[in-house]
């Protein structure tokens, strides 16, 4: 839970060796810690979850996901006064390090002192899995938009929208107690698509060769 992004995050910035997406990581760092203070202060993180798989998937996604996703990166993207293929790139920076610190957080807050195999170990994992997919994918339909492959376009956007629904649900399967072999077995599934699809979109087979 704590240190699973921010090694991924250490690793990846010892790969790319990029200077120049040093204020994107501060940023969601920054991001982080305002927002957590925030809902410390003036929010109350005690929720009685409702017996309705439904309610609980709106919930995660819209709270956990969509909100921060949107809001950081639709934030960020409209600040940035850089080019299109630099904010594409430092999509994956930004939110890999606003979840390492507002992942542990969420779960820390919400699990009132019971800690089980799911939020510690699955979960993180899970996020990792989605942040990869949505920076891979906004990567593609950058460049499948700009050669006008509209088809390549669409499939991964249908990734990315798969990839933000699908930590929610299977923590809504946890959440109602539902068979945790399943729910383990559909984590593991959901985790190895991210190499498939990276080997697929090496090999042009989802997206337009370099």
């Amino acid at each position: 839970m704590f240190l699973l992004l921010p090694l991924i995050l250490a690793a990846w910035c010892f790969y790319k060796k990029d200077s120049h997406l040093i204020p994107a990581i501060f940023l969601g760092i920054i991001v982080a810690v305002l927002v957590c203070g925030f809902k410390v202060f003036f929010l109350y993180s005690h929720r009685i979850i409702p017996y309705s798989f439904k309610s609980n998937v709106l919930f995660l996604l819209v709270r956990q996901t969509l909100l921060p996703v949107v809001l950081l990166y639709g934030i960020f993207f409209a600040w940035s006064k850089d080019e299109i293929s630099y904010k594409i790139e430092a999509f994956f920076p930004l939110l890999l390090s606003f979840y390492m610190l507002y992942l542990p957080y969420t779960i820390i807050s919400t699990a009132e002192g019971l800690y089980t195999t799911f939020p510690l170990f699955v979960k993180p994992v899970l996020f990792v899995v989605m942040i990869f997919s949505l920076g891979l994918g906004a990567k593609h339909i950058e460049k499948t938009v700009k050669n006008k492959k509209y088809v390549f376009t669409a499939v991964w956007i249908i990734i990315c929208l798969v990839s933000v629904l699908v930590p929610s649900l299977l923590e809504s399967m946890y959440i109602l107690d539902m068979n945790y072999l399943f729910v383990l077995l559909l984590s593991a599934v959901y985790s190895a698509v991210l190499p498939v699809l990276f080997i697929l979109s090496k090999l042009g087979v989802l997206t337009v060769k370099d």
